[in-house]
């Protein structure tokens, strides 16, 4: 038997990525910034739509969902299914929800592009080689190397917060169930927050790859048009840097790849205008 997703009573939309600014200047519109932290990054129109390319690649059998769920995916060879939901469908919670036996992971329709592209990318490589080396505690040391506060277990469980407060995870049984549990909430005073939770048995990919975007000091990429003005006093806004050559190893260690995870990325092929911005600290 399929494993299907469960997912939640759907809600309104507050805001939408890509939304005009009447007070932003034409010309820098589609400027290319680097966006810091990546986890306040907003997401953008085409982020879940990266997602159900990158299943459609590895070949899970897309499958037509409901039409408030968006697109079923399921593994060929495991009970792996994944739902993406069509970022533009406004009723809709949750971005990606995906389970396996034993175990669910759910992303809200807020989460950042780039954590939500390397959870989707975490699922495949779990279904295509198991638990290979990935290390969850790993990633959980990184989070303590990046300046979060409580980065470590207590008593089997896990409470830290952002160096800046404004996201924060909890690791351990749930309250009620005992099964394990990790969710993650990030949000700032102007924004709407996202959250990710993770429950029961979930695939050490998955998990070490939620740890480390969250650790990563790489940026997320955007057009300025896509930066709500409301969001501008809680994240540093850079001009777009080149980016990084990609790594040559084969398996790259957990500290590498929380590296990697936040890589930036292009959220549209728009040209590259000839202002950049920056918000003062």
């Amino acid at each position: 038997m399929e494993t299907t997703p469960t997912t939640r009573a759907p809600r309104p939309m507050l805001h939408r990525a890509g939304q005009p600014d009447s007070d932003l200047p034409a010309r820098l519109a589609d400027t290319l910034v680097d966006v810091r932290p990546a986890y306040l990054a907003p997401p953008t129109l085409r982020s879940t739509a990266s997602a159900a390319r990158t299943l459609r690649a590895a070949r899970w059998r897309p499958l037509e969902a409901p039409a408030d769920l968006g697109r079923e995916f399921h593994h060929p060879r495991s009970r792996i299914v994944a739902v993406v939901t069509d970022y533009s469908n406004e009723r809709s919670q949750d971005a990606l929800i995906a389970s396996g036996p034993g175990w669910q992971a759910q992303f809200s329709a807020r989460v950042p592009d780039e954590i939500l592209a390397h959870a989707v990318a975490a699922l495949v490589d779990h279904a295509e080689n198991g638990p290979a080396d990935a290390d969850p505690e790993a990633a959980l040391a990184g989070l303590a190397e990046a300046g979060w506060s409580g980065a470590h277990r207590r008593e089997g469980a896990v409470e830290a917060i952002a160096p800046d407060s404004l996201a924060e995870l909890r690791w351990g049984p749930d309250e009620d169930t005992r099964e394990p549990s990790m969710r993650i909430i990030a949000a700032s005073p102007h924004s709407n927050p996202w959250y990710a939770e993770l429950r029961g048995a979930v695939p050490a990919q998955l998990t070490e790859a939620v740890l480390a975007a969250m650790a990563s000091p790489a940026p997320a990429r955007r057009r300025l048009r896509e930066v709500p003005a409301g969001l501008l006093q809680d994240l540093d806004i850079t001009p777009a840097q080149p980016r990084a050559a990609a790594a040559t190893a084969a398996r790259p260690s957990p500290a590498a790849r929380a590296a990697a995870l936040g890589a930036p990325i292009i959220s549209s092929p728009a040209p590259l205008g000839s202002d950049s911005a920056r918000r003062a600290r």
